[in-house]
């Protein structure tokens, strides 16, 4: 084994005196490394988007929602469900809160247009920790006027996306009017419509797009009024410890709620149907990961063209060292040995590569940020040079992607895996010419040579 290890690395340093690698096989190195190091950071930076994105969605709204399908959609009673939810055993440890809330379609007046949006009301038991965004399901707010935000439990203040502030031209303390139906159908006199002036007081960003600039909150006694729902609810919202746990959660809430022991009035007076986020967002989600796995699929191929590479790297290696292989063989050694040879020098090339390109990944994405911005002052700087009327250039622009950073999220489990991957092809790579070699005939390849 020791004569194996030997004549593999005399075999991978080629003719040079001093240095690990030969012409060749450093070429495979680095295009292997390179496709390695390309792989992590691009996928490091997808996985950092799609997990800020994701935090945004969560943070946006209930994780799980309890609805009534029966008549008017009214919740009734549902402080009742709420301490039948927060006392059953299956869901105490794997729930952070359940409370009702009022989830509605409503029109925004806006000059002379009507625009739709979404409102949800939620309790605030405490101005103040919705100060601090300590409630579970009220957005954080990023701007408020205290004077008026402490009073609005009492009077009619609301709390709107950033998004929404900018794209309607809402400051703080501006009046809005808003509409929603209330009341029952009639044929003859149609729906009925509420229509209320609220008073901006505080904006809200949670970094989906969606919700920032669609919804408006307000507290859950304001909306019971403006709604006509009083003593009641549309919705019982639910926010989970771990999102792996929705289906689980899901599943024991509509256990709990259909049990023979749970109050029968309450029973026969709602319908309930559970919908989680995942569900809400299912097309979105599935969008994300698709496009993860179309990403991953691209620089993977950069990766297997670099073993290709190597098929021809070692097959080269082979052609030169024939008459070496065949005085080798003449001398006794088996053609396992041969075999076992040119694979070795393909797999030492192959993780030597992974390990190099893993760190240079590493290092890249973790630095990502310093790197942008250092490249683009330095294309600014140029651009200046150049041309005086030169338009300062932003790589990365904060208000298109919504984030203030670039997001990275470095997984040690796949940078195992795209580095085990690549040594595998390495050696997959080389197993193919080292055959062939192991196949020569040695009285040819003396002669012949």
């Amino acid at each position: 084994m020791n004569l194996i290890f030997l004549i593999t690395s005399r075999y991978i340093r080629g003719s040079r005196v001093v240095g690990l690698l030969s012409m060749k096989s450093r070429l495979s190195f680095i295009v292997m490394a390179v496709g390695v190091a390309l792989l992590i950071v691009v996928l490091s930076i997808f996985n950092g988007f799609q997990k800020q994105v994701k935090e945004s969605l969560w943070q946006g709204g209930p994780h799980i929602t309890v609805e009534n399908s029966f008549d008017s959609g009214a919740i009734y009673q549902y402080e009742k469900i709420i301490e039948r939810l927060k006392t059953d055993p299956e869901l105490r440890d794997k729930i952070v809160s359940i409370e009702g809330n009022i989830t509605s379609h409503g029109l925004l007046q806006n000059s002379n247009n009507f625009i739709p949006i979404m409102i949800r009301a939620t309790p605030i038991p405490s101005v103040d920790d919705m100060l601090e965004n300590k409630l579970p399901n009220f957005p954080r707010l990023t701007h408020y006027n205290r004077d008026y935000i402490v009073d609005v439990n009492s009077k009619k203040n609301v709390v709107i996306g950033k998004e929404m502030a900018g794209l309607y031209h809402f400051n703080l303390g501006r009046k809005m009017t808003m509409a929603v139906p209330g009341g029952r159908f009639s044929v003859g006199r149609g729906v009925q419509v509420n229509v209320q002036d609220f008073q901006v007081v505080g904006y809200f960003k949670t970094g989906y797009y969606n919700y920032d600039s669609r919804f408006v909150f307000m507290s859950l006694p304001q909306a019971q009024e403006f709604f006509k729902l009083k003593g009641a609810v549309n919705q019982i919202a639910v926010k989970v410890n771990a999102l792996d746990d929705l289906k689980e959660v899901k599943r024991s809430i509509l256990n709990s709620l259909n049990d023979s022991d749970f109050d029968a009035k309450i029973r026969e007076a709602n319908s309930f149907s559970v919908r989680t986020i995942a569900e809400e967002q299912e097309n979105f989600l599935a969008a994300l990961k698709l496009e993860k796995t179309i990403i991953s699929i691209i620089v993977f191929l950069f990766i297997v063209l670099a073993a290709l590479g190597m098929v021809a790297t070692v097959y080269s290696l082979v052609r030169a060292k024939r008459k070496s292989i065949g005085t080798l063989k003449a001398l006794g050694l088996p053609s396992r040995d041969i075999l076992l040879i040119f694979t070795l020098n393909a797999m030492i090339v192959g993780i030597l590569s992974s390990l190099a390109g893993g760190v240079f990944g590493i290092f890249i994405a973790t630095n990502l940020e310093i790197i942008v911005t250092g490249l683009g002052e330095v294309i600014n700087l140029f651009g200046q040079f150049m041309d005086p009327n030169w338009r300062t250039v932003e790589l990365v622009p904060k208000d298109i992607y919504y984030f203030d950073h670039i997001p990275v999220d470095i997984d040690i489990s796949f940078i195992f895996m795209v580095t085990s991957a690549a040594t595998i092809l390495s050696g997959i790579a080389g197993y193919f010419p080292a055959r062939w070699a192991a196949l020569l005939n040695p009285v040819d390849t003396i002669r012949n040579d």
